[in-house]
């Protein structure tokens, strides 16, 4: 069945207006992602970054409806608009490359950020235990050994006379080296975790750009259309 040019002209408004429709609620969308701003900020760049980067299809599909139908039954303002909307995907295009190696940069900050962070809990327990063990190494009697807990316990204690001071000593410094060794790995597990978390936001996020970056700079080409059509129109009138 062949449509009219009436229905052909409502089908294209449909269209085009469900395109602005979408174009408008992108933009609204941005501007709450973007407030507050939060510049030099390196893990609200790199989450922002991503945020944006992964409501692009919408933006996308919006674009790709306002140019359906190309020059077909445009109002004089609605071809200036198109216009500035054609100059505007390059525009997009270019910011899209751009922010590649900024987002990977701030991947990075983060990374590195996280993992001081870590260390910076996990040392002086770390350095603790290790000071502690030495002193219980240096016990040369169960007496001293007792005195010792007793003074990080804050607390008296009472051990019988019949514990053999020596199989003591290396029951607790075994443990205190068991709680390190637990440590050390709980911390490069959260290390690696960590990392694997950035590492796949961070390329899932950059090919995403990437790709979207030539599919913005392809709709440009193709909308010369829009670009010319304004000058024409304002050359002859």
């Amino acid at each position: 069945m062949n449509l009219t040019p009436n229905q052909q002209i409502f089908s294209l408004s449909i269209v085009r207006l469900v395109g602005y429709g979408l174009l408008v609620m992108a933009f609204i969308d941005l501007l709450v992602i973007l407030i507050p701003l939060k510049l030099m900020n390196y893990t609200w760049e790199f989450q922002t970054i991503g945020t944006i980067i992964e409501r692009i299809p919408l933006t996308l599909i919006a674009v790709v409806l306002v140019f359906y139908g190309e020059r077909r039954d445009r109002t004089p303002i609605e071809t200036l608009l198109l216009r500035w909307l054609s100059h505007l995907t390059l525009l997009i295009a270019i910011m899209l490359l751009l922010i590649i190696p900024l987002n990977i940069v701030n991947g990075f900050r983060i990374y590195h950020s996280h993992n001081a962070n870590i260390n910076a809990q996990a040392i002086p327990r770390i350095d603790a235990m290790e000071q502690f063990k030495g002193k219980i190494q240096a016990a040369e009697s169960l007496a001293q050994i007792e005195s010792i807990l007793e003074t990080k316990a804050k607390t008296d204690l009472v051990f019988p006379d019949s514990i053999d001071s020596e199989e003591f000593k290396a029951n607790i410094i075994q443990k205190l080296q068991n709680n390190q060794d637990l440590l050390r790995s709980q911390v490069q597990a959260t290390n690696q975790q960590r990392s694997s978390f950035l590492l796949k936001k961070a390329v899932k996020w950059n090919l995403a750009a990437l790709i979207s970056s030539f599919i913005f700079f392809f709709i440009w080409k193709q909308t010369l259309w829009a670009r010319l059509e304004a000058s024409h129109n304002l050359k002859y009138e």
